[in-house]
């Protein structure tokens, strides 16, 4: 089932406005967000295994905080591989399309 998203301040009626910007410009502005969203799941990977450090050579006080940055990190990295697998699919049904 389809959700479509509805912006209360903006008329029914009013058509939506095209983009201004072309595939190659989405494409890149794809890229730039994807790679973000990477960075964040890798320094969230990094932080997770430097509080693990320092819990284990006894540098933390609050072991409940290597416990959260490890469960963050787990979850970023399983929703990476998720939409990895998500993006996959997709590029394979793409490919056996007929046009």
């Amino acid at each position: 089932m389809r959700v479509v998203e509805r912006n209360p301040w903006v008329d029914i009626n009013q058509k939506p406005e095209k983009p201004s910007t072309n595939a190659k410009e989405q494409w890149g502005m794809f890229l730039d967000k994807f790679q973000t969203a990477i960075d964040e799941v890798d320094a969230l990977g990094k932080t997770s295994g430097k509080l693990t450090q320092d819990a284990v050579l006894g540098r933390v006080d609050n072991l409940h905080d290597v416990m959260i940055a490890a469960e963050k990190a787990k979850t970023a990295m399983n929703l990476t591989l998720e939409v990895r697998g998500k993006v996959i699919e997709a590029y394979k049904e793409i490919m056996r399309m007929n046009f």
